[in-house]
């Protein structure tokens, strides 16, 4: 589809052969990213094929047991298999850097580092990507060999470490170039990199032990530390007024979501060898079995009987929900400790002393009764474990206590209320729900449920998988029924528990009435052109601390998005951008400043901020208005029309006009309504309920028999209590007015307004989504790919449509941006947009949309 430029007759390209043209140019940005994939890829295929095609034995084909790093540890062959020698099995662990075990395996590695080396290209630049990548991948490969050497040489009693397989990954060779790129990234990416970076290979050598993560830490910090030297010291350290509190927070979430994370790697990896193994054991899974206990506990040099398969080890009726539901009980805790939720804190707090609570118990209590008592536990393992198992969560404890202060974001009292009372129905009803089921069908169970028993049984039932089934079970179900049941108890209870934490980690606002009045008092001392949109309904309000100024701002999904800028005094607009990020990095909202002008985009674009064009306010001069000239012919022949067909306008506020008239306002604004696919949007775009301001002004046309045939809005601007200017906002019309009726409204207020000689300016307001600036420059393909979704809306809401309608008026065109910190958060911003513009929007209605937009079959055209 091709576009005319019409200042031109040129031919211009449409978004969607502009938006290819990106694309092509991000491919070849990416080049070695791209190659080295789709070659790991290939590779992988070929070698699969060949080991098919000569029948190649699995226990042969890779990896590398760490019993051969140490020839004396080293197990006897078996009888009639010589053992490989070194060099084959080091060839095998070299060929595991970029063969992968299975399909599944490859696609999360292709993934992995096909993301990892198009952030490296694009900040260090192919050849060091290239260096970089190489030097870290051979130091990292051979510090992680030396380190599991020595790990298996101090720690001889623990002989089944030895004969885990060590296998290597691609991830080894693309990891130390994304670390290296971390110096050569802004701050946010700096922090996001090495906090997802590090939490990711921190989490995987302490809960599993795979001997090729340490390799890849030890890659990850060659890489790293590569970076540094290329780049030098980093100036720009913090450009988003980030607090001390704000790192403090974020770094305590990353501990608590490894914390959570790691019974789930434990239980999913097939190497448990890590530090943290017990922990994820103890938490996780169910260990083995009183068998393996019983094998391990005969061997005097074992040390590890408590770490590996716990003390009595029968199997409590639990199935992996009572893995995955806890696990995400403790990853919402932790994504709510990452944004500054008290409530958050305060839960881990309480779930970290339960665990180390259970470990006690555990470890030291129960010994007392089995066996030989605490000297045996002593002896093999009891006291190491424990101290594995309570010394991350009491440390985290430790620290989240003394750092509660710093947790700003409270929840309502109402929803905590709530949400305490459904824990507690959901505790009830279920532990009823069991005892009744044990009593109506004992034979559902082993041995005879009598009260006692089932009383016995029912606190394991929500109690998380590893925990449950170190416990020795009073009942055990024996009908698919029981089985269910006995499942389904903790099930609902940690369900209801999960959706009690996320209604408690929403973000709310706490709206006040006088703040409305006091937003109302300082838009009338001064404001922009769109200020006034901030006095609608759905906004809330940040003042500044002399509280001549204030932000106006909606909470949608995290973002703190502004209805245009600072509002009041002038003289602190500058500040306030300052301020009100502060005022979010607080509460760990993201700040976006929407529909803001070219000085406070500037402002914002100097502290780092990424800013895109989002639309162009089309602005009339009154004192210059005429009408002359072969450009102004529509509008000339809109109002000659209108006087022919004795048609008239008339200046009032919706207030004031008659009862007739506010009819049929209303009817016009429904008929106008019904025939869009979408509801009527908000935000920056006012309706019936915003026109009813007695500050608004309407301008509405009305023929010889008192029909009201289109209607207009005008928002004030003022500058300390006196009005200097008028913005557009509503502007409908009958279906059956006149042809030229909209511009005729459109001209008539620029004709009072030049003729009253007080209003500096009139504002056409801005179309969104049109008007923007196509220039290459770092948001180029965002903006491009905002041309081509105005491209598919436009049959919906003619936006497009709407800008070119505006330039009839020869306006002078002011860009509007919106700003964001984090370019990583569009999604989410976009997100947020949407819902402020069509919060009511539903699930029907946008299929009708949809289907507005989709281009027509030839026999509709």
């Amino acid at each position: 589809m091709e576009t005319t430029n019409k200042g031109s007759g040129l031919m211009e390209p449409s978004a969607k052969t502009v938006l290819l043209r990106d694309l092509t140019r991000w491919i070849r940005r990416h080049a070695f990213a791209l190659a080295f994939s789709l070659g790991l890829v290939l590779l992988n295929l070929i070698s699969w094929l060949l080991i098919w095609l000569l029948r190649i034995p699995g226990r042969t084909r890779l990896g590398l047991p760490l019993s051969d790093l140490i020839i004396h540890q080293a197990p006897h062959p078996v009888h009639g298999q010589g053992r490989p020698s070194l060099l084959v099995q080091f060839a095998r662990l070299l060929v595991s850097l970029v063969i992968t075990p299975g399909p599944l395996q490859l696609v999360i590695d292709v993934a992995l580092v096909l993301v990892m080396l198009c952030i490296a290209e694009t900040r260090l630049g192919r050849r060091r990507t290239v260096i970089t990548s190489v030097i870290s991948a051979v130091g990292g490969a051979a510090i992680g060999l030396v380190i599991c050497t020595l790990i298996n040489a101090l720690q001889d009693h623990w002989a089944w470490f030895i004969r885990v397989p060590m296998t290597l990954s691609p991830i080894i060779l693309v990891v130390g170039s994304l670390m290296a790129s971390i110096p050569f990234s802004d701050f946010l990416w700096r922090r996001r990199i090495a906090t997802i970076g590090y939490t990711a290979l921190i989490l995987m050598v302490l809960y599993t032990g795979n001997p090729g993560y340490y390799c890849a830490l030890a890659a990850a910090l060659i890489g790293h530390l590569t970076g540094h030297l290329w780049h030098g010291p980093v100036k720009d350290a913090n450009p988003h007024g980030h607090s001390g509190s704000y790192e403090t927070r974020h770094l305590l979430g990353a501990v608590s979501t490894v914390l959570a994370l790691g019974p789930l790697v434990t239980v999913s990896s097939k190497i448990r060898a890590g530090f943290f193994t017990p922990l994820g054991m103890f938490l996780g899974s169910d260990p083995g079995g009183s068998a393996a206990l019983s094998r391990c506990l005969a061997k005097n040099n074992q040390a590890s009987c408590y770490a590996q398969y716990g003390l009595v080890a029968g199997r409590a009726p639990t199935s992996v929900s009572s893995l995955i539901m806890p696990t995400l009980v403790l990853l919402v805790v932790a994504w709510g400790i990452y944004h500054g939720r008290r409530v958050a804190a305060v839960t881990s707090l309480v779930l970290n002393g339960l665990t180390i609570v259970l470990a006690v118990l555990y470890y030291l209590v129960f010994p007392l009764t089995i066996g030989d008592g605490l000297p045996q536990a002593i002896r093999h393992g009891a006291i190491p474990s424990l101290l594995i198992i309570t010394l991350p969560p009491l440390i985290l404890n430790c620290f989240l206590a003394r750092n509660l202060r710093i947790f700003l974001v409270r929840t309502k009292a109402s929803r905590l209320q709530a949400g305490w009372a459904a824990i507690g129905l959901a505790f009830l009803a279920t532990a009823v729900g069991y005892l009744a089921f044990t009593a109506v069908s004992p034979g559902s169970f082993h041995p005879w449920p009598t009260t006692s028993r089932a009383l016995s049984q029912l606190p394991e039932l929500y109690l998380p998988n590893g925990v449950a089934s170190r416990f020795r079970p009073a009942l055990a179900p024996r009908t698919p029924t029981g089985i269910i049941v006995s499942h389904g108890v903790g099930l609902i209870f940690w369900l209801v528990v999960l959706v009690v934490l996320l209604s408690w980690m929403r973000s709310s606002v706490i709206q006040n009435g006088s703040e409305r009045q006091e937003a109302d008092r300082l838009v009338e001392y001064g404001g922009e052109s769109m200020s006034f949109m901030t006095t609608w309904e759905g906004n809330s309000y940040w003042f500044s601390q002399s509280g001549r100024s204030a932000i106006a701002y909606r909470l949608l999904h995290s973002i703190a998005l502004t209805t245009t800028g600072p509002f009041g005094d002038p003289e602190e607009y500058a500040d306030d951008l300052d301020e009100f990020t502060r005022f979010c990095n607080a509460h760990s909202w993201s700040p976006v400043f929407y529909s803001v002008h070219k000085p406070q985009r500037d402002l914002l674009a100097a502290r780092g901020w990424s800013t895109l064009t989002v639309g162009s306010e089309m602005v009339v001069t009154p004192s210059l208005w005429q009408t002359k000239g072969k450009k102004w012919q529509d509008i000339r022949t809109a109002i000659n029309k209108a006087k022919r067909d004795k048609i008239t306008d008339v200046l009032t506020t919706f207030n004031d006009a008659s009862w007739d008239v506010q009819s049929q306002i209303v009817d016009i604004s429904e008929q106008w309504a019904e025939l869009k696919a979408l509801p009527e949007m908000k935000f920056t775009l006012g309706g019936l309920d915003e026109l009813r301001d007695p500050r608004m002004a309407i301008l509405y046309a009305v023929d010889d028999q008192g029909k009201v045939l289109a209607v207009t809005s005008w928002m004030p601007t003022y500058r300390q209590g006196q009005v200097i200017g008028w913005t557009l906002d509503f502007m409908r019309h009958r279906t059956d007015s006149p042809n030229g009726i909209m511009e005729f409204l459109i001209a008539r207020m620029a004709e009072r307004l030049r003729d009253q000689g007080t209003a500096e300016f009139m504002s056409l307001s801005a179309a969104p989504l049109a008007g923007m600036d196509s220039s290459e420059d770092q948001t180029a393909f965002l903006q491009h790919a905002l041309h081509m979704v105005a491209d598919l809306m436009e049959p919906a809401y003619g936006f497009r449509s709407l800008f070119f309608f505006k330039k009839k008026f020869q306006p002078s065109e002011h860009p509007v941006y919106i700003c964001y910190p984090d370019p990583a958060q569009l999604a989410q911003i976009g997100l947020a947009v949407v819902q402020a513009y069509l919060p009511n929007l539903k699930a029907s209605q946008a299929w009708d949309a949809i289907k507005t937009i989709m281009p027509k079959g030839r026999e509709d055209r």
